[in-house]
């Protein structure tokens, strides 16, 4: 087959749907050398540029003339059947929640991934406009795609509950995290790591941007109830006004000293961070799908984790769950842990058991199904 990918956010996303189109593009290359694999991308980040090894059966295609370099997103979402069609591409997966224009109308066979529709369950977290444009995308995508790939049960059922989609037109496909979460981290790598940031000896890890639904401040406040100095917390993530908030809570409650933020991080890095840390906690009240979970898992680290949406699936038996407004409840989870070294070996165990239920090989075979069906 040939097979077409909207590569955009592997070439010039760091994160989030980034990783996710990075992982399945490395994963099918992988696992299926035999078909040949097209990224059209209106443009690259420079630092992943060469993301991908140069290999016979891979062909990046970007914008060539000057009125498409121009107009690279129009290109994007207008032009990109045209260049399909070019080049006799079979299936297209559009590896972020939306497809372009008019593919519906041609012979290629669409297939789009949805990743969550936070946007419709908690509007207040965006503005009017975005909210709008995320909805018209979105629900043009799954109407007009031959078939959509959620990657978690929740979404399933949050596509099947606002878009009134048939069911049988939904396959539930997992995600893996980036291929670097495998790998075990020198002590150099360590210890290089905590310089550079500036990290306590011992501490909890929360991962993701700084946002009222990741809910950093639910954890600010079960630290404060522990009264144990002891507790170190790093924060990782992009700041945003909810981080006000965070940072009133700390010297109100003379927590300087127990709390460390790290705004911009080297992806490479986050490794050797979770490595680190004594264990890692998401609370957060929403998630399509909760990577930050699985890279624990993968790091060998143990969870607290939220009990809601997908986490729970991502998490399995291998986590601490409570209540994101359990404050009572995530503070006894975290004194546990921090007190009890074979409480965490157990949960570690746990993981490694959990993460292995999240399989590459077997997530390409599902969707190469999907794309012969």
């Amino acid at each position: 087959m040939r097979i077409g990918f909207d590569a955009k956010r592997a070439f010039n996303n760091h994160t989030g749907l980034g990783n996710y189109s990075r992982f399945v593009i490395d994963s099918l290359l992988t696992f299926f050398p035999q078909h040949e694999y097209y990224l059209f991308t209106p443009g690259f980040d420079s630092q992943l540029k060469d993301y991908f090894a140069s290999r016979p059966n891979l062909h990046i295609v970007s914008p060539e003339g000057i009125i498409d370099k121009t107009f690279a997103s129009a290109w994007r979402s207008l032009g990109l059947v045209k260049e399909l069609e070019k080049y006799k591409i079979d299936v297209f997966h559009g590896l972020s929640n939306e497809l372009p224009n008019g593919i519906e109308q041609s012979s290629i066979k669409s297939i789009v991934s949805i990743h969550d529709l936070i946007f419709l369950r908690y509007p207040d977290y965006y503005n009017n406009i975005d909210a709008y444009i995320y909805k018209k995308k979105f629900k043009n995508a799954c109407e007009h795609a031959t078939h959509i790939v959620s990657v978690s049960e929740q979404t399933k059922q949050d596509i099947i509950s606002y878009f009134h989609t048939n069911p049988s037109k939904i396959s539930m496909v997992y995600q893996d995290c980036d291929k670097q979460f495998y790998e075990k981290q020198s002590e150099s790598k360590k210890q290089n790591v905590i310089n550079k940031y500036n990290l306590p000896e011992q501490f909890f890890l929360t991962v993701g941007t700084i946002e009222k639904r990741k809910n950093q401040l639910s954890i600010l406040k079960a630290i404060a109830s522990l009264k144990d100095t002891s507790i170190k917390l790093v924060v990782v993530g992009k700041a945003t006004e909810y981080k006000k908030l965070l940072d009133e809570f700390i010297i109100t409650n003379n927590m300087q000293q127990q709390i460390t933020f790290v705004p911009k991080l080297d992806f490479a890095d986050l490794p050797a961070i979770f490595q680190l840390a004594n264990c890692a906690i998401y609370i957060s009240e929403f998630e399509g799908f909760g990577i930050p979970v699985l890279e624990a898992l993968r790091c060998e680290v143990p969870n607290i984790a939220s009990n809601v949406s997908s986490i729970p699936e991502v998490a399995g038996d291998a986590a601490l769950l409570c209540s994101p407004t359990d404050v009572q409840t995530l503070a006894k989870h975290m004194a546990h842990v921090h007190s009890n070294p074979a409480l965490r070996l157990d949960l570690i165990e746990k993981g490694k058991q959990q993460a292995e239920k999240i399989n590459p090989q077997h997530i390409a075979e599902d969707l190469i199904k999907i794309y012969s069906a």
